[in-house]
């Protein structure tokens, strides 16, 4: 067995890490007092959402505000894309006049919009991101889920992408929302998963009213629509397996999917899949290893509330937010249900944890990004969630309940114990309030601490910029880690780590389709507390090699390959 490649980030990028870690970038926002900072403008985006709203309420027009993190030129800094809707809502499956966007990072110190250049702006009515290396070349690709046709763009290695949808297998349309990239069939090449919402054709749906106004549909008016799975033949084309691998059901059974997350929830080393559905049961394909899967949400007590009811599913994301091994589910719901946080307390056994971990404040928020990370570097996991109601005439039509359309975004601080608290100090942004949508974290900045991009409908894509190791040179120990997979090279997701240091164990896992709608920093962020060594660090990688590694130093970014047979 080849020794495994271990590498310092700052050796391949020189002088540009010790750049950003002095603090040398663009203006500063002037309202950095607190943990987060709102650095959008300084940084150069100037991104405006277009959702295509004309007063005509296509449900479509709710549900935008995807985005992903790309380090599509490889240089060590991860680049921003981010999914737009267009004008011409009354054709919201054709291409319209609003595009995505693609930024590049400099190094650290802001961003040039390249999407002309890239060739990326793709003009249809866009929602989720999925970013992988799906054909090993060694780039980052680009997915992109719409309403109507989605798109891949195969990353050409020279700045600039080509757009292979037709090419590899993937025209077919729908209503597409999230997608992630995993390996469920252990060949080492990521297929691909694209959660779809609703039988619903905009220009073609009846219109609702009530008090003699349009408003938007109820999404139980409609059908759910069958989500897809897509087998990566390792030629550069898929295979459409959704009915074989049993995950397209048909008719009233499919789900009304928005949100996913890829993880071996079982730990039998195979990928499974956990859908946030709206209005349904929510899934858990449990991957049974012969190419099919199972639903065990409802066996597993994931699928409802602790009531017993099908809730509004967003977004979700999972973590171990205890230390016991296991990774806990997060959901985000409608106002007026609470979020949901299944724990784990035994092998196929899930129960409902929101209130004993103090996260029932979530009861007049409208969910929909979710992340955890370890934001304050203390060495557990804390969570961030964007809100935002779907009515805009909320305040109007239900004012009794007290409930706004624009809410502000959730810094929960975890005590260490699965208890989580409001942030004391997590800055004017989140005092702010936003129709949030999707939420992707990453450290953009590459000093360490996890950054925040929210992605909301009326203020565009807003750029949180993680102020804890940039007041400083070094404020909190971390480690950073991006996994590389051996065959290609590839990116491992599924991939788990555990990181020991200080006595104390961190379970992540290495996965960038989360949340809702995006793509977030795959590499392993771990605070570290007060810890400046990192005892052990254990990788198991998809296929259950395992691999670790002993005794290393922190406030370091590894790159680590996996080792070859």
């Amino acid at each position: 067995m080849m020794k495994a490649a271990i590498q310092l980030i700052s050796q391949l990028m020189g002088a540009c890490l010790l750049v950003a870690l002095c603090g040398c970038r663009g203006a500063e926002d002037p309202q950095d007092a607190g943990s987060f900072s709102d650095v959008t403008a300084s940084f150069g985006i100037d991104f405006s959402l277009v959702n295509g709203a004309t007063g005509e309420r296509f449900v479509n027009e709710t549900m935008v505000g995807g985005a992903g993190w790309i380090d599509y030129d490889g240089d060590g800094w991860l680049d921003l894309y981010l999914a737009n809707g267009h004008e011409a809502s009354s054709a919201a499956e054709k291409p319209g006049t609003a595009g995505n966007r693609l930024y590049r990072n400099l190094s650290g110190g802001g961003f040039e919009d390249v999407t002309a250049k890239a060739g990326v702006g793709d003009r249809r009515y866009s929602n989720g991101v999925a970013v992988a290396d799906y054909d090993n070349d060694g780039d980052q690709d680009l997915f992109v889920a719409n309403v109507g046709r989605n798109t891949l763009y195969r990353n050409r290695g020279d700045g600039s992408f080509e757009d292979v949808t037709a090419g590899a297998g993937l025209e077919r349309e729908g209503f597409g929302a999230s997608a992630t990239w995993f390996d469920y069939d252990g060949d080492e090449f990521l297929d691909l998963f694209v959660v779809r919402y609703l039988e619903y054709i905009p220009h073609l749906a009846r219109p609702c009213v009530e008090r003699g106004n349009r408003v938007y549909c109820h999404p139980r008016l409609f059908n759910g629509q069958a989500d897809l799975l897509y087998r990566n033949r390792g030629d550069g084309g898929f295979e459409d397996v959704s009915r074989k691998a049993g995950l397209s059901l048909g008719g009233p059974t499919d789900g009304k999917g928005l949100g996913v997350l890829a993880a071996d929830f079982d730990g039998d080393g195979l990928q499974d899949l956990y859908v946030a559905n709206d209005t349904t049961a929510n899934f858990l394909w449990r991957n049974k290893g012969d190419g099919t899967f199972v639903d065990v949400a409802y066996d597993w007590g994931v699928a409802l509330s602790s009531s017993g009811r099908t809730q509004a599913g967003m977004g979700v994301d999972g973590a171990d937010i205890n230390g016991d091994g296991w990774l806990e589910i997060h959901v985000t719901n409608f106002s007026r249900e609470t979020n949901n946080l299944f724990m784990r307390k035994a092998p196929g056994s899930y129960t409902e944890g929101i209130q004993v971990s103090r996260l029932g404040r979530s009861f007049d928020r409208l969910g929909f990004g979710t992340v955890f990370g370890d934001f304050d570097l203390d060495g557990d996991l804390d969570l961030a969630i964007a809100n935002g109601h779907v009515d805009d005439l909320v305040e109007v039509n239900s004012r009794e309940t007290g409930i706004s359309y624009r809410q502000p975004p959730d810094l929960l601080i975890n005590d260490g114990a699965g208890s989580f608290s409001s942030a004391t100090d997590a800055g004017r942004p989140f005092e702010k309030s936003y129709v949030g949508r999707g939420l992707a974290s990453a450290d953009f900045d590459n000093d360490g601490d996890l950054d925040l991009l929210l992605c909301t409908i009326d203020r565009g894509a807003v750029l949180l910029r993680n102020n804890l190791n940039t007041r400083e040179k070094t404020a909190a120990n971390y480690l950073s880690i991006r996994l590389v997979g051996s065959s290609g090279p590839r990116d491992a997701y599924g991939s788990t780590v555990v990181v020991e240091a200080g006595g104390r164990s961190q379970l992540f896992l290495c996965q960038a389709g989360r949340s809702y709608l995006c793509s977030l920093d795959p590499r392993i962020n771990a605070g570290l507390g007060g810890s400046v060594l990192v005892d052990k660090v254990t990788i198991t990688w998809p296929g259950g090699r395992t691999q670790v590694l002993r005794d290393l130093p922190a406030n370091q970014q590894l790159i680590v390959e996996e080792p070859r047979q």
